[in-house]
Parts: C-alpha cells; sequence; structure tokens
C-alpha cells in the first residue's frame, strides 16, 4: 500500500505544480492542443488546475456542486501545502467519513454560514473533522450533526477557530454530538467569534491545553456551554453563554494524563438563563452538573471571575468547590488533587439568580430560599501550608450579591453568610496571553 507521502507526491505530479481547483465553477478553458502550460483538466471529473478562477485569498478550491463531496474535500486537505488556503464554496457538502488535516500552517475556510459541512450521514470515524497539523486555522463555516465531536484538534501547536459554528439541530438529543469545537493537549488555541448549539457535553472545550484564548463567541443549549478542563492560562472573555445547563466550568478531573490546570482567567462574559436539563451521557463528570449554574470551578486552582454579567440562572450565580465523593465517583489517581484553591470570584453582577434551585442545591445550601449567589464549598488540604493566604479562595467586591460557604467536606462550623470571612484578594491574572 502506498505511504502517505508517495500518496500525495503523486497527486502533486498528477498536478504538475499546479494549484488544485475542484468543481464546475472553477471549469476554465482548454488550452490549445500542444500549448497546455503544464495545465490539465478533467472533464469526466469536474476537477481542473489553475489559478485564474480561483477566488481571492484561495490556492485550492472545493464547490459544492462537485459529484463526490468527500473525496473532493480529503483531497484537497491531503494536497494543501504549507502556507497555502484551503476555500470551500457556498452550499452544503455531505460527508459519509471523519475528514482529516494532518498539514502544518494551512488555512480551512468557508463562505460563513453559507458553507455547510453536513454530516448527518456519516457512518465512519469519530469526528467531522480531525486536525493533527500544527498552526491550522478553521474559518468561516459551518458543520452539523455529526455523530461525535465537531472539530477535534489533538496534540497541535497553534489552532485557530474563528467564525465556525457547530449545530446539532435536535435540542437536548442524547444522539448528538460530546463536543463542538475540541482542541485537546494542545498549545495555542484560539476560539474566536464562534457558535455551538447542541452538545451533549460541552460546546466549546478546552481540555489539558495550555496558552488559551476563548472570545466573542455564543454557546447555547448545550449541556456545559464553555469548559476549560485540566488546563493552564486560559483567558475566557466576552462570550455569551445562555440556554445551557451550566454557563461556563472550570474543571479538573482525575484520571487524565495532564491533571493540574489552573490560571483561568474568565470575565466580562454575559452568563444567563443556564436552565435547561441536564442530558449528558449518563456516567460522565458533566452529567452530574445541576442544572442553573452560571460559573462553576471545580478542583481547579488560582482561578479569576470577574467582571462578568450573571443573571437568570435558576440554581446560583458561581460555584466554587472541590472535587468530593459525595458529588462524583470517587478518584482512582492518588495524585490528583481534589482541592479549589487560591481563586478570585470579584466585581460581577448578580441579577435574578436561585428562584427555582435544583435539589443538590438546596441540599448544599441548607433549603436557603433563595440560594446565594456566590457558593464556596469551604473544603481545604489541611496538610497544606497556608500562612500566605495564597491557598484561599476570596470574594471581594460583591455589592448587593449574597453569599454562602457551605462547609460541605465539614471542616469549618457549618454554613457560614459571613462574606467578611472570605474577603480577600489574590493577584490578578493577565489579561492578555
Amino acid at each position: 500500500m502506498a505511504s502517505h507521502h508517495e500518496r500525495r507526491q503523486g497527486r502533486w505530479l498528477w498536478a504538475l505544480g499546479g494549484l488544485l481547483c475542484l468543481g464546475p465553477a472553477c471549469k476554465e478553458d482548454p488550452a490549445p492542443s500542444g500549448d497546455t502550460d503544464g495545465q490539465t483538466t478533467g472533464a469526466d471529473t469536474g476537477a481542473s488546475t489553475g489559478s485564474a478562477m480561483l477566488p481571492e485569498g484561495c490556492d485550492l478550491f472545493v464547490a459544492a456542486d462537485v459529484a463526490d463531496h468527500q473525496t473532493a474535500v480529503q483531497e484537497a486537505l491531503i494536497d494543501v501545502q504549507t502556507g497555502q488556503t484551503v476555500c470551500l464554496g457556498a452550499g452544503t457538502f455531505s460527508f459519509t467519513r471523519q475528514l482529516s488535516l494532518d498539514a502544518d500552517g494551512v488555512v480551512l475556510r468557508g463562505e460563513g454560514d453559507e458553507t455547510v459541512l453536513d454530516f448527518s450521514g456519516q457512518i465512519s470515524g469519530g469526528n467531522g473533522l480531525l486536525v493533527t497539523g500544527n498552526d491550522v486555522t478553521i474559518e468561516t463555516l459551518r458543520i452539523t450533526d455529526t455523530p461525535g465531536d465537531g472539530i477535534r484538534a489533538d496534540n497541535v501547536e497553534n489552532i485557530t477557530f474563528d467564525g465556525v459554528s457547530v449545530i446539532w439541530p435536535e435540542a437536548q438529543s442524547l444522539d448528538s454530538g460530546a463536543y463542538g469545537l475540541y482542541p485537546v493537549q494542545s498549545n495555542g488555541v484560539t476560539v474566536r467569534n464562534c457558535l455551538v448549539e447542541g452538545s451533549r457535553d460541552a460546546g466549546i472545550y478546552v481540555g489539558q491545553s495550555t496558552n488559551i484564548l476563548v472570545e466573542d463567541n455564543e454557546a447555547r443549549g448545550n449541556v456545559a456551554g464553555i469548559e476549560i478542563e485540566n488546563s493552564t492560562d486560559a483567558i475566557v472573555r466576552r462570550n455569551w453563554a445562555h440556554d445551557n445547563t451550566g454557563g461556563i466550568l472550570v474543571f479538573n478531573l482525575p484520571g487524565l494524563d495532564i491533571g493540574d490546570g489552573k490560571r483561568t482567567n474568565v470575565y466580562e462574559n454575559v452568563v444567563e438563563n443556564n436552565n435547561i436539563p441536564n442530558f449528558g451521557e449518563p456516567g460522565t463528570a458533566v452529567s452530574l452538573i445541576p442544572a442553573g449554574i452560571g460559573v462553576i470551578v471545580l478542583a481547579a486552582d488560582d482561578n479569576e471571575i470577574w467582571g462578568n454579567e450573571i443573571r437568570g440562572n435558576a440554581s446560583t450565580g458561581v460555584v466554587v468547590i472541590a472535587y468530593i465523593d459525595e458529588l462524583f465517583a470517587p478518584p482512582e489517581d492518588p495524585s490528583f488533587d481534589i482541592y479549589a484553591e487560591g481563586n478570585y470570584v470579584h466585581g460581577n453582577t448578580f441579577d435574578g439568580n436561585g428562584t427555582t434551585p435544583h435539589d443538590l442545591i438546596v441540599l448544599l445550601t441548607g433549603g436557603a430560599d433563595p440560594p446565594p449567589d456566590i457558593i464556596f464549598g469551604g473544603c481545604f488540604d489541611a496538610a497544606k501550608d497556608n500562612g500566605d493566604g495564597s491557598l484561599s479562595n476570596c470574594v471581594s467586591d460583591i455589592g448587593t450579591a449574597s453569599f454562602m460557604n457551605v462547609d460541605v467536606c465539614g471542616q469549618g462550623m457549618g454554613i457560614d453568610t459571613m462574606v467578611e470571612t472570605y474577603t480577600c484578594t489574590h493577584d490578578p491574572l493577565p489579561t492578555d496571553l
């Protein structure tokens, strides 16, 4: 069987160094006989080469009226070279298998919501598109109905999603994919101007990664709107997380290759009306999230939650809590640190939260009516030295919002609403990467 390199080399020899353009929209008049100028036409396949009809800024182009979407798009993703852009035209492309992109330094671009990648007929592959190349940008296109994840980027350097939509039209369905945008074990992640709707886990998910920017996105109708998991140095700003089960999650979970995420800066987001029933896959951590929570920090350290508008979340606004057996399955990883430490919640505005709290929130807060806007679990690691206060979870500048330490680990004197006891500050996190 030919190697990946041999297949790529063969296609480029076939193209004789030309730029690939696929689809009837790219056809041009053939050169006179005997003077092809290195160009090849493919009248039988609807494919041609040459740059005369390429859209501006595109090195390879695939039109939606090409006969075989799967082959045409995948071959373009194989043939693209470093520094080039693959453009997909307006229209609907239908796929039965996962697409993959392993080239470095390329752009995949559509024409906004006019370019639809439809995976409703997909029968193989765990994702709509799998990216394993570095320095890749995916922009201005829409992905719908993937049985698995929308776009996964795995162990890459510098991945950007800009203006991408991932949609599952059927609301609150276990048949939806788990994740919309899913970069994992990567460094240099940017998610900007994107929309994700309907995922049964997290709409925008960044896991086990570093140097992350998630800005100006909309996440709606997912179990978790935006989730930063086991990741370090993330900025989550100016997003609109609404009508999910939980709005924004900053999680550390056990059993992963990278187990100690920290320093997520969550600011200037609108987090509202995250009240839909949890339709997550039973047995997953996200399936245990109570409906109606705006922002949750779970077992993660040194995060900052500030300047957000948090409103209309039926259970509560912000929860900072340890990974405890009463809520989750006991961790089987002895190195996993269950505690949420050094977090700083300040300067947010709260309105209309806690109107119809989930039973778990009622239990945690001792039936407080309404439950508070800000809940601290109150667990701490007695074996650690906190003499400088760096491990303390702090609140400040909460205005008229309500606060409660629920003492879920029984290490204090029970439920405590004296916010002054927990009023402190930490150094602000950077607002740029």
